[in-house]
């Protein structure tokens, strides 16, 4: 019974499932941005200022339409030892992704007041593992002789975030603005895990102490769903500061509020059956574990941190060169329910659910730690219409060593974990006024020494290190590696004469 009730305690905090990419710099825009490896804050962001400093929108001449998109973008995912020793998951990807649209403002030569508008993707991600293995070995201990051992692994996550709003610059003078944005974010969420792991007799029957057993089989499934649509307000307040070859500013971005969820839906099955007590004689109660919930009956909170973010720009004196700085610190998110489900009795019989280690059988913790990230970048005018731009900056993931703190206990979203760092440069084109843009970004993702997410190339018939039925014990030998390539295109229209100069 003790065994059991340690089983049923950790059962419900395991969760196998990879949760989007953990990551808040994974996205650049328009032409600068993009080949610059965002490190504009301190300027040059230009129809992207909204974004990353909404003072700097008075850094632009005139007012434009700004259409940007990644042509593609070819992705390559693995996890070495994930399943186990030697069982991998890897996945292979082209995303074509629609980017960022514009509009500047500019109302008149003599007006203090830019403004901007925009509808930009900020996070795409999509991600699919699927794994099985088969063996035939002796893993059952109330059977003699070997049996099979089948194991399947399924994952499909979908994130999206798009925001949609504005913001506006004022200069109290000619070097320094004040600025501020407003955004209206959408997080949608799509994905699934299975874990499905079954062993059972070769033969329709089985002698066991001179009786004849019919065919006889044990198993083990875990299996969830969460879909949902989260909007949510969000505001930027920054200052911008110009003077010769020199600009600079600072950004802060506000926490995010919650407005409203829509799209909602959350189940989960925990299933056991036919497993010996492994420190006595008999089995282990089997489990059964269902649960469902949508619409009014799910509450989403998927909250953003407070963030820091300040840059500057260097150019030489014949403004044919320059170099770019940004950093952004993102606090930490204390542990909360992403996701909030009342209890239900009707889970399972009284005697388990009175037993689960948290009543919330659907509910959901999360958190975030602090990152720090920094970017350069890196201009030259070779001559008149032609800029080439470069640009490096870290990624570095929210999700590792995460303490859930009292939702320990609670269904948790958790991630393949690696830092990323981007690569990008490219040109831009100016041609008949307008400025046409075309570059690249590669992005190197790695993480070593990380638990596996389930051991299905050592199993026993029940693990008492771990208490869970069918595995093997994880090691921390899994190695988590990205590979990306993208392509993007940009135009920016330049029409409507604003003010002569800033």
């Amino acid at each position: 019974m003790k065994i059991w009730l340690s089983a049923l305690l950790l059962l419900l905090s395991q969760c196998y499932i990879l949760g989007q990419g953990a990551h808040y710099w994974s996205q650049n825009f328009n032409e600068e941005s993009s080949l610059l490896s965002g490190a504009v804050v301190g300027g040059g962001a230009g129809n992207a200022s909204v974004y990353y400093n909404p003072a700097s929108i008075a850094e632009s001449e005139g007012s434009s339409l700004a259409v940007n998109a990644s042509l593609f973008s070819l992705d390559f995912y693995s996890a070495k030892n994930a399943l186990g020793d030697d069982i991998n998951l890897s996945s292979t990807k082209i995303t074509l992704q629609p980017r960022f649209i514009s509009y500047n403002w500019d109302p008149s030569k003599t007006s203090k007041f830019s403004f901007e508008f925009i509808i930009m993707n900020t996070q795409l991600y999509d991600l699919q593992f699927n794994n099985s293995v088969s063996y035939q070995m002796d893993i059952l201990e109330y059977l003699p002789g070997e049996e099979r051992y089948f194991a399947n692994f399924s994952y499909n996550n979908y994130y999206r975030e798009d925001w949609v709003g504005g913001g506006a610059s004022y200069a109290l003078n000619d070097h320094f603005y004040l600025g501020a944005s407003m955004f209206v974010k959408v997080k949608s969420m799509r994905y699934n895990s299975l874990v499905d792991i079954q062993a059972h007799s070769l033969t329709d029957t089985v002698e066991v102490g001179g009786i004849q057993v019919p065919f006889y089989s044990a198993s083990y499934n875990e299996y969830q769903d969460l879909k949902f649509n989260n909007y949510r307000l969000i505001w930027k307040f920054s200052m911008f500061y110009l003077k010769d070859r020199f600009t600079g500013g600072i950004t802060i971005s506000t926490p995010s509020l919650n407005v409203y969820s829509d799209g909602k839906m959350v189940s989960k099955k925990f299933e056991q059956s036919n497993i010996s007590n492994p420190v006595g004689v008999g089995f282990l109660p089997n489990i059964m574990i269902i649960d469902y919930r949508d619409k009014k009956g799910v509450n989403i909170n998927y909250k953003d941190p407070l963030s820091i973010a300040a840059g500057a720009v260097f150019k030489t004196r014949d403004n044919k060169q320059a170099v770019y700085t940004t950093v952004e610190y993102f606090f930490p998110v204390d542990p909360y329910k992403i996701v909030q489900v009342d209890p239900n009795p009707m889970v399972s019989n009284s005697q388990t659910y009175s037993n689960l280690p948290t009543k919330e059988f659907l509910s959901y913790g999360y958190a975030n730690t602090g990152v720090f990230n920094a970017a350069v970048g890196y201009q030259w005018t070779p001559r008149e219409h032609l800029r080439l731009l470069g640009g490096f900056r870290t990624d570095f993931n929210y999700q590792k060593g995460l303490d859930y703190g009292e939702y320990i206990d609670y269904n948790s979203i958790r991630q393949i974990t690696y830092d990323l760092y981007h690569l990008t440069g490219g040109a831009v084109f100016t041609f008949k006024g307008q400025d046409i843009m075309f570059g690249l970004q590669y992005t190197l993702g790695y993480q070593g020494n990380e638990p596996q997410i389930i051991n299905l190339s050592d199993p026993v018939e029940f693990n008492i290190e771990e208490q869970a039925a069918l595995q093997g014990t994880r090691s921390d030998n899994m190695r988590n590696i990205a590979n990306k390539v993208g392509v993007f295109f940009g135009a920016t229209f330049n029409f409507m004469t604003g003010k002569t100069s800033k």
